[in-house]
């Protein structure tokens, strides 16, 4: 008789136990993941993934002024968010790369940095790998 408890007092912790954990698995299947920017890691990734010639040409401090000025560009359409920001969802945004260069490159100019186009469009590029890798992007349009 002391088995039959045994086995239905098993049998029912793992019932709880499988309901909660089925539950939560459901729960977390359906909740938007956030992605959480580190700067620092940005900048090592993205600078440690440029071409060579690219790599020879920038330094970090470079890659992480493009990379800032990305950010602001991307918080000024309304699609970044600082931490402790007042969140809203936009609706479908869509930034073409020849309006984020050109943001990028008058940032750039402004800091008084001498980087060629083509270095900012590869160092924009790594960082939209980057968001991408990380889950900070939507679908492509």
């Amino acid at each position: 008789m002391e088995w039959i408890f045994l086995v239905l007092g098993a049998m029912l912790v793992f019932a709880i136990a499988a309901a909660f954990v089925g539950s939560e698995a459901f729960r977390l299947g359906h909740e938007t993941r956030s992605a959480i920017f580190d700067l620092e890691e940005a900048v090592r990734e993205v600078g440690d993934a440029l071409p060579e010639d690219v790599q020879a040409r920038l330094t970090y401090d470079e890659v992480r002024e493009l990379i800032l000025a990305t950010l602001h560009h991307l918080e000024d359409k309304g699609l970044a968010f600082l931490p402790g920001a007042d969140l809203h969802n936009p609706e479908a945004v869509v930034i073409g790369e020849d309006d984020a260069v050109a943001v990028v490159l008058a940032a750039v100019d402004r800091e008084g940095l001498e980087v060629s186009d083509e270095d900012a469009y590869q160092v924009i590029d790594g960082l939209l790998a980057h968001l991408d890798r990380i889950g900070a992007l939507g679908p492509p349009a």
